[in-house]
């Protein structure tokens, strides 16, 4: 049976919520591949091996780690490709050209959806533009961060997704930086020409991490009127607190009501980004069934996990969706 379109989809099933897959990188990390490279998770599509042995460690890996999520209740799951821009690809791997880059993609987004099914929906996933530069935790993006040419850095991985049909959905992730947010924001239906969302990089203060509060986003949002693109389907935050992150669900849902949100929190574990090593949550506030709940009240469509959240996480999150969803 052919999937339906996801903006139809949930127009359609006003009380769906649907699962997310958990955080893929940290997974991947967790079953042995070394993703100690800038590319991160990319690292094992770049190798040739993966595509030409079908019986490769890392891609038993690979399609081993989207069986587990998929088992564990998620309905919707991403392309490995956070950290897969032309820049950090080009810059850093034997892949050069647009259309090795193009090849790549393709590659990646079709082993996606073989490993899924096609019945399930598929996200191409887009890390942000401090992804290349380790500045999605702070938004530092220099001094004049209005001037950066965000559609450049961009646009090859966008012209790719936009034209395949697999996707079903673009994310913009882990965004930390208002000038980013509203360049994005900017774009019109002929460059984003499919269903996408928008995921923000939140402190556990509850600030963007470049320090604009909520209300700052909410207000860039409402300034746009009618010439918001049609196909922002949804927004929300990801990589995040998790015991801040019901609280942040709410401040957005306060000041955006009536648009849908999309949450996937860290796991809890706290990343020390200068050790660059996960700590223990020594202070867990709260359970994913209470979290789940809090997350549905704020009006979220979509629930899953980032960094360091596992299938079992997604188990408890689908556990907790079907609880308290409507439908």
């Amino acid at each position: 049976m052919a999937r339906p379109s996801i903006k139809e989809y949930l127009a359609s099933n006003p009380g769906k919520v649907l699962v997310l897959d958990g955080g893929q990188g940290t997974e991947l990390e967790n079953r042995g591949i070394d993703v100690a490279n800038p590319v991160w998770s990319t690292v094992p599509f770049i190798s040739d091996s993966f595509w030409s042995d079908k019986s490769s460690m890392d891609r038993q890996i690979v399609k081993g780690m989207f069986n587990d999520f998929l088992a564990a209740g998620a309905e919707i799951l991403m392309t490995t490709t956070y950290q897969t821009s032309f820049k950090s690809v080009s810059e850093n791997t034997p892949i050069k050209t647009v259309d090795e880059y193009n090849t790549l993609l393709n590659h990646i987004v079709q082993f996606s959806r073989d490993c899924i099914g096609e019945e399930k929906f598929l996200i191409g996933c887009i890390g942000p533009w401090g992804a290349h530069v380790c500045a999605e935790f702070n938004g530092d993006y220099g001094e004049h961060p209005e001037n950066i040419d965000y559609y450049q850095y961009f646009k090859p991985q966008l012209d790719n997704f936009f034209q395949n049909d697999n996707l079903d959905l673009i994310a913009f992730e882990t965004i930390p930086n208002i000038h980013e947010l509203r360049a994005i924001l900017s774009w019109d239906e002929s460059i984003l020409s499919k269903p996408f969302y928008i995921g923000l990089s939140v402190h556990e203060n509850g600030l963007l991490r470049d320090g604009s509060t909520m209300e700052d986003v909410a207000q860039l949002i409402k300034s746009l009127g009618d010439k918001i693109n049609p196909n922002l389907l949804l927004l929300g935050i990801n990589c995040v607190s998790f015991n801040h992150s019901p609280d942040i669900m709410e401040s957005i849902h306060k000041q955006l009501p009536n648009i849908p949100l999309i949450a996937y929190p860290n796991s809890g574990e706290v990343y020390d980004t200068v050790k660059k090593i996960w700590l223990p949550n020594s202070h867990p506030t709260f359970t994913w069934d209470a979290v789940v709940k809090r997350y549905i009240d704020a009006g979220a469509r979509i629930i899953g996990g980032c960094c360091r959240t596992t299938p079992d996480d997604i188990k408890q999150i689908a556990t907790a969706v079907k609880k308290y969803s409507k439908n």
